[in-house]
């Protein structure tokens, strides 16, 4: 896979040149960009620059704003996993302060006295039962 993945580059990088080599005329053509915002004050001329630079120019902006936004989603993200790590770790808290008390509770002598009655008594309960059944 990691021999298709180079070839598959190589080609690109093959097809990029011969269209950079094909189009020369026009990359290499100096062109000014006019900004009309159709309002008599606001019309702008940017120094002439090659195509190619222009070309260049709005890739590296698209990268930037692209990065901005991922930046932001990362920050976020970020944030609402340290929100929920926290709150994991106070259900971690709470869940030991319970299984403690459980502990204790079930180990008393007179709550376990108590808790094995019932049981014998549930078990008796069963037994009448199934005997009413047959």
């Amino acid at each position: 896979m990691k021999i298709f993945k180079i070839i598959l580059f190589i080609i690109f990088l093959v097809l990029l040149a011969l269209f950079s080599i094909q189009n020369q005329g026009y990359f290499l053509t100096g062109t000014p960009l006019y900004i009309d915002f159709k309002v008599a004050s606001l019309n702008y001329k940017v120094m002439e620059l090659p195509n190619w630079g222009y070309w260049v120019l709005c890739l590296v902006l698209g990268l930037l704003i692209t990065g901005i936004r991922g930046l932001i989603a990362a920050f976020r993200l970020r944030r609402q996993v340290r929100t929920r790590d926290e709150r994991i770790e106070s259900m971690k808290g709470e869940i030991n302060s319970l299984q403690t008390r459980l502990d204790i509770f079930i180990h008393d002598p007179y709550i376990k006295k108590h808790l094995e009655e019932e049981a014998r008594k549930d078990k008796e309960q069963a037994a009448t039962e199934e005997k009413k059944k047959d």
